[in-house]
């Protein structure tokens, strides 16, 4: 009886796809592990960053604009945004340049043609308008210097 049961009734993984079966039809469903950038976020060249080292501790709803450029060895945490904006004429550009060893914590929006330094800190849900010095922390809305 029990192996009749399981033949028709089932709840299993099979190949990366969840799969139940009802009455001996198998449905199958794509099965999406929360580790898989591609599918919770939207950035476009994702082996560069993997290459840079760029750490993505909680990778949910993160945008980052084709043009941006970021350094070695950042730290980018959910539902940040890093994207175009007013374009700026000193620097010739409207979307953002990261250096290295940064920290973007959570809801944090950079826009426009700034430039974020070495080793800068960018706090939770700053919006970050103008450009931060290097060893630099931010925060709030507009982003200021706290540290």
């Amino acid at each position: 009886m029990k192996k009749l049961f399981n033949y028709l009734f089932g709840l299993y993984k099979e190949n990366g796809q969840l799969i139940v079966k009802v009455f001996g039809i198998k449905i199958k469903f794509k099965f999406f592990g929360i580790n898989q950038l591609e599918d919770v976020c939207c950035i476009q060249d994702l082996p560069k960053f993997k290459e840079q080292n760029t750490y993505f501790p909680h990778p949910v709803g993160i945008v980052i604009h084709p043009d941006v450029k970021i350094g070695k060895n950042c730290t980018i945490y959910q539902n940040v945004t890093i994207g175009s904006g007013k374009y700026s004429e000193k620097t010739n550009r409207a979307v953002p340049i990261i250096k290295d060893n940064v920290k973007v914590y959570a809801n944090s929006v950079i826009a426009g043609g700034v430039t974020i330094g070495n080793n800068a800190v960018i706090g939770a849900g700053a919006i970050v308008l103008r450009d931060v010095e290097d060893d630099t922390t931010v925060a709030g809305n507009p982003a200021r210097v706290i540290h």
